[in-house]
């Protein structure tokens, strides 16, 4: 993982999560009694947040709810836009607009769950954003963009398009994180993880953005820095559960350990440690008990491993869908 941040008034906070190939393990990854080793690849996903001033949404409803207005951009993909009110009070992400009505249920988790977080560790943080939601003019929110390396996706229809072979040496050619000219629900991916990146990036922006980690917190020296290496661990905890929890049950989460943690031999974590947290009667104060680092119940094992020089993994792109 890495992070830029801007010290100007209206920051923006950029962190990257890279993608992941699993080279060994398989579905024997489930069983806490075998490991899997996972590769981080040079393909990133990548959120940035800035406060800005937003317009207001088309929907009547939404002038009466009070909370952080959010708008969550995604310009690889046709029309692909959302608008939520984060409620400080309820800690509750309502959507009040978007494209056809459409919805993005990963991001509505995260951006849920970890606003959740930075609410329950301190209030203060959100405070200047308290009782004003979407107005009848501009207001002041959160604009997030979620953007993606080319690989997450196949392109061999924009090669085609643009005449060129369907090989690496074309690949190149293409401009980084490039349209894709469809909607989201049409885009075929190439399986590199780019839900698990997605998730692991945006929560870490946002517990960046608003102070609960550093952002030199994301390339701790492992040796000697327990504090950033505590909270690695909180936005692996944070991203596991809300990937968990927007998939509807507790995978192996070896996407996410990837994302967060790059290349690294794997034993997963015992789902038992968030299941609790998981049920619909679930509170912000149950879901940071159950994603602190504190936790003993996080017994996941992350042995890293280093990628011999000059060593090159190439995938094929067989267009199928991962879907």
């Amino acid at each position: 993982m890495s992070c830029a941040t801007d010290a100007a008034k209206s920051a923006i906070t950029l962190v990257s999560a890279p993608g992941k190939v699993l080279v060994v393990g398989g579905y024997l990854v489930l069983d806490r009694n075998y490991s899997g080793l996972v590769v981080g690849t040079d393909a990133s996903l990548y959120a940035a947040i800035q406060e800005q001033e937003l317009e207001p949404p088309s929907a009547d409803n939404a002038a009466n709810i009070d909370g952080i207005p959010i708008l969550v951009v995604s310009p690889q993909f046709t029309a692909a836009w959302w608008k939520y009110v984060f409620d400080t009070k309820t800690n509750k992400l309502v959507q009040v607009d978007s494209t056809d009505g459409s919805k993005n249920g990963f991001v509505e988790v995260v951006l849920e769950v970890s606003l959740g977080i930075v609410n329950h560790r301190s209030a203060d943080a959100l405070r200047r954003f308290s009782a004003q939601g979407y107005g009848q003019g501009m207001s002041t929110g959160l604009k997030i963009i979620l953007m993606a390396d080319n690989d997450f996706y196949s392109q061999r229809e924009t090669l085609a398009n643009a005449g060129l072979d369907l090989d690496s040496n074309s690949l190149r050619l293409l401009p980084r994180m490039c349209e894709t000219g469809k909607m989201l629900k049409d885009v075929h991916k190439t399986g590199l993880g780019s839900s698990a990146s997605m998730v692991t990036s945006l929560v870490a922006s946002v517990l960046v953005h608003f102070g609960v980690i550093a952002s030199h917190a994301l390339r701790p020296c492992r040796d000697s820095d327990p504090q950033g290496m505590e909270s690695l661990q909180l936005i692996h905890n944070v991203a596991q559960f809300a990937h968990c929890l927007a998939q509807g049950k507790v995978g192996s989460g070896f996407d996410v350990s990837a994302a967060v943690y790059g290349s690294h031999v794997y034993y997963r974590f015992s789902p038992s440690v968030i299941n609790d947290a998981m049920g619909e009667s679930r509170t912000i104060a149950e879901i940071s008990k159950a994603v602190s680092p504190e936790n003993p119940g996080w017994n996941s094992v992350v042995r890293p491993v280093d990628i011999p020089p000059g060593f090159i993994l190439k995938l094929a792109d067989v267009d199928a869908d991962t879907r």
